[in-house]
């Protein structure tokens, strides 16, 4: 039975003669291979594409899982393939179709275009994404306004919101189902074998039970009987399903079914997954993969194997055990990874904490800073009724979340964050996985205890009218600048530009005084004019120096036991406000602030939260006994 495809049909009429062939695309931009298939070819005969390559009227494009491109859609629209996507020019040459057989595509461009579900009329700027593969079609807006009608009613599509439900299409690749999501095995095929739910290039090989030689996957077969190995070349991928488990094999991996029918994978990169309320197990070089699925969606896993044997494992739906060859088992929860060289032996990866440093409520900040003492810190992400099914925080180095850390919960969701900048987002739960985001924001953390000494506040620069090249960096107001000229003290102009503008400032003694509220940072040309003559011109950049410490926290001493109250005191340079949770925190005319608080009622940290209208919201942790 075919499963569900995003039929993206843009309305753009050909003018040229339909017995023509038509240009529709060109390839303009690759990282990693890109493959074309033309319109009359045979199913496997995949060639190499560069860019510049055109693609007409009936010829596919590919990209593999390492690789991603761009095309040129008639000149009015850009295409991003994304990793393991199949797009098809399909339709007639009067009305061209995008056709998404596998991954995702995003499309950016002003026009309307015709989705099995209606028409979608993009705006100017706008961008959607069209997704096909896991069994569960979409269509989103990212960026700009679309509106979706039916030809009777019509609706306003909400950026970052699912729309699910296109309609179906033929497919040319083998495709028949994704049982991993929410469909079995076809009851007409052979009981006690594997099923071959699709396969995509040529390069499949297997070696059934009892034989020494390999040979290739006839592309009719629809069954793997169990013993049988299977290798891929790395332009193939293969789709397996047996015992309720599916296992989607990228190009270049090694398995083998198993005579129980459970998969073994050898070496090279899978997904494994299993339907709501089912169990499945995959096994590795140093022990198995076992995967839980709740009632509301299935469970998935990331796994790889090294040419050494090691299995790298990453849950990224639902819930797993790896289980070592000795016994051992670890537990893994969605987002937590962990390896398992041949011997067995487990090594924790990425683990999501049950614990929490300090919370924070998810889209309240747009972005904030942590000063942590141990350079990492739990957090806990509360979702404030964003997502009444449960939630996803994703995170991510990149704020395209290409590969980002995962943790979901119902009300809430902890996150070890290390080290670094990161941009998270919250996406509300679905039965399929996570759905629409309703929040993003950007966080950092750094290796420090805000326990180092404040710079001394320089009230006056003093430089000379000599030619030279003078920097200044403050750390939190410009100061007053004195310029003194070079030659005889006396009657004289100072005049000092920047960007076209240009001040000027008298003096009767040589010496000029430019208060730093008149100055910004940049840089800056300025000479003195006397009755004797001009000096030299010379140049003043100002800057901000981001390395000196802006503040001091005197008390409570990070890691010393915690009484009935806390001692908070510290210091700031000028431009800083300081609270804990909601207690605001005045800081006197030295720029010195102390309280006593209650320790916190929800953490293992204590937050003091300081604030600068330039320099964003910083929160310094102080972790102490309760």
């Amino acid at each position: 039975m075919p499963r569900l495809l995003a039929l993206l049909c843009a309305l753009i009429a050909l003018a040229a003669c339909p017995s023509k062939k038509h240009e529709i695309a060109t390839l303009t931009k690759v990282d990693g291979p890109v493959d074309r298939l033309e319109k009359d070819a045979a199913k496997d005969a995949w060639a190499n594409a560069d860019v510049g390559t055109k693609y007409f009227y009936g010829d596919a494009a590919r990209t593999s899982d390492k690789s991603t491109a761009e095309l040129s859609l008639l000149g009015s629209a850009t295409i991003a393939m994304q990793h393991s996507t199949i797009l098809r020019f399909g339709g007639t040459a009067e009305k061209m179709q995008l056709q998404v057989d596998l991954g995702e595509i995003e499309l950016t461009g002003t026009g309307t275009y015709h989705l099995g579900i209606g028409d979608v009329n993009v705006d100017q700027g706008g961008k959607i994404r069209i997704a096909a593969n896991g069994g569960k079609d979409s269509v989103t807006l990212e960026v700009g306004t679309a509106q979706l009608t039916d030809g009777t009613n019509s609706m306003q599509l909400v950026i970052g919101q699912v729309t699910s439900g296109l309609s179906i299409g033929p497919i040319d690749v083998q495709t028949v189902h994704d049982a991993g999501v929410d469909a079995a095995p076809d009851a007409a095929l052979e009981a006690g074998d594997a099923t071959i739910d699709e396969l995509v290039g040529k390069g499949a090989e297997i070696m059934p039970p009892g034989e020494k030689k390999w040979q290739k996957l006839p592309p009719d077969q629809k069954t793997i009987a169990k013993g049988t190995e299977v290798r891929l070349d790395t332009r193939t991928t293969l789709r397996l399903v047996a015992n309720n488990t599916t296992l989607q094999l990228t190009g270049g991996t090694r398995m083998k079914v198993g005579e129980d029918l459970i998969f073994g994978l050898e070496l090279g990169s899978a997904t494994a997954s299993v339907p709501a309320s089912t169990n499945g197990k995959v096994n590795v070089p140093g022990g198995e993969v076992d995967l839980e699925a709740p009632p509301t969606g299935p469970a998935r896993a990331k796994i790889d194997v090294t040419p050494r044997g090691e299995a790298k494992v990453a849950i990224e739906q639902g819930a797993g055990t790896l289980t070592g060859s000795s016994g051992t088992k670890l537990p893994l929860a969605r987002g937590e990874t962990a390896s398992m060289p041949k011997d067995g032996t487990i090594h924790p990866g990425v683990v999501i904490p049950t614990y929490f440093d300090f919370r924070v409520p998810v889209g309240e900040l747009s972005g904030f800073t942590i000063h942590d003492p141990k350079g990492a810190t739990a957090v806990q992400f509360t979702f404030g009724g964003k997502c009444p099914e449960g939630g996803v925080i994703e995170m991510d180095k990149d704020a395209r979340f290409a590969t980002p850390r995962v943790s979901a919960g119902k009300d809430a969701a902890n996150m070890m964050v290390t080290m670094g900048g990161w941009a998270y987002r919250l996406r509300c739960e679905s039965g399929a996985g996570a759905g629409k985001t309703v929040a993003v924001g950007r966080i950092a953390v750094l290796h420090d205890s805000g326990t180092r000494a404040l710079p001394k506040t320089q009230t006056r620069f003093p430089i000379d009218a000599d030619g030279r090249i003078y920097k200044v960096d403050y750390q939190s107001s410009i100061p007053d600048i004195r310029i003194k000229t070079t030659g005889a003290a006396g009657v004289g102009t100072l005049h000092l530009a920047s960007g076209g503008t240009e001040q000027t400032f008298d003096s009767t003694t040589g010496t000029y005084d430019v208060p730093g509220k008149q100055l910004k940072e940049g840089e800056y040309s300025f000479w003195i004019e006397s009755p004797t003559g001009k000096t030299k011109t010379t140049t003043l950049r100002i800057g901000f120096d981001q390395t000196a410490a802006q503040v001091y926290i005197e008390s409570p001493i990070n890691g010393t036991p915690w009484g009935d109250e806390i001692d908070v005191r510290g210091a700031t340079l000028p431009g800083w406000t300081a609270k804990i949770d909601v207690l605001e925190i005045p800081i006197d005319k030295k720029m010195r602030f102390s309280a006593k608080v209650q320790p916190p009622a929800a953490g293992n940290a204590l937050a003091i939260r300081l604030s600068h209208p330039k320099l964003g919201v910083h929160f310094y942790l102080r972790r102490g006994n309760k």
